[in-house]
């Protein structure tokens, strides 16, 4: 049994997900799930398709959502496109892809705050106004997308960080000419010693000594 759920698994992740979506069956909402990292707050949210959700910072889009149908194992293909801003407010698209609804973690959305994943497809009655135009569709797809490169650390002029390096030689420089230098004429303190010839440790010697000599005089 564990060898054939685990030939199940490899087909599955082994067929192109445009395989399934071509003949799967066509749905107007996508029914998602996001979880806040920070907050660990999990939503379900409902998409419909062409239309536009907003979760925390993110904008979901989802263009298309199917199923599989009955005489076949029960599945949920969806084509999200998700987008966030940055700090500055510009708008990049972090996620453009088919999601599977069994395995979310094949196509996963990379973000260090949010998740987002894909839980079915379904006919829901969707209000047709908020259904986004052809042309917004068109600057979704316009938008780029957020590379590594891309984030939010702020940009150093290259002119700034020669003066600071420059600054930055200066003060080394200058703590290294203010270290103290010792004169020929000063000469570091001695410190003297003294003694007390009383408490001297060899004259209680002496003396116990003495009683033994006039002891073998008498004798």
């Amino acid at each position: 049994m564990k060898i054939k759920f685990i030939l199940f698994i490899l087909a599955i992740l082994s067929t192109p997900v445009s395989a399934y979506s071509a003949s799967g069956i066509a749905k107007n909402n996508a029914q998602m799930q996001a979880m806040d990292k920070i907050t660990g707050r999990v939503s379900v949210i409902n998409v419909p398709v062409n239309s536009m959700v907003e979760f925390g910072s993110l904008s979901i889009v989802v263009r298309s959502c199917k199923t599989r149908p009955a005489e076949e194992t029960p599945d949920n293909f969806a084509f999200v496109d998700i987008t966030d801003k940055t700090l500055k407010g510009e708008e990049f698209n972090i996620f453009k892809g088919w999601m599977i609804s069994s395995s979310p973690a094949t196509h996963a959305v990379e973000h260090p705050i949010y998740d987002v994943w894909l839980l079915q497809c379904s006919d829901e009655k969707n209000d047709k106004k908020n259904i986004l135009s052809e042309e917004e569709l068109a600057k979704r797809d316009a938008l780029p997308m957020l590379a590594e490169d891309n984030t939010d650390k702020p940009k150093v002029d290259s002119s700034a960080k020669q003066e600071d390096s420059l600054e930055l030689t200066q003060t080394i420089s200058e703590m290294e000419n203010d270290e103290p230098v010792m004169k020929e004429s000063e000469e570091l303190p001695q410190t003297e010693f003294f003694y007390d010839e009383e408490e001297s440790t060899e004259e209680p010697m002496e003396e116990e000594l003495a009683p033994a000599q006039e002891d073998t005089q008498e004798d």
